[in-house]
């Protein structure tokens, strides 16, 4: 008779939020910065965040434009996965 040993493990679950985005250009003295807007707050981590790309020095006005436009019509969304607080018991064999 062949005896197994069961390992217990814990599993911890994730949790993903999304929100649907759109991206601007903020210029406010220093280099350019691209701006990530949430269209609603569904994203419980990321409530009162404000996130900005800042692009490189030799990019002007113009190029930053047409990053973004490239940007709103190729990105639909932010998904943000983190760890829950809950775990879950599992054994393995």
């Amino acid at each position: 008779m062949e005896t197994k040993q069961v390992e217990n493990r814990e599993i911890v679950p994730n949790s993903t939020e999304k929100s649907g985005v759109a991206f601007s250009i903020n210029r406010s003295g220093g280099p350019i910065v691209i701006e990530l807007r949430l269209h609603h707050e569904t994203i419980s981590a990321l409530r009162g965040v404000h996130i900005g790309f800042e692009l490189l020095n030799g990019i002007g006005l113009e190029q930053a434009k047409k990053i973004v436009e490239a940007l709103n019509e190729n990105v639909i969304g932010l998904l943000v996965t983190s760890k829950s607080d809950s775990k879950t018991q599992v054994a393995s064999v």
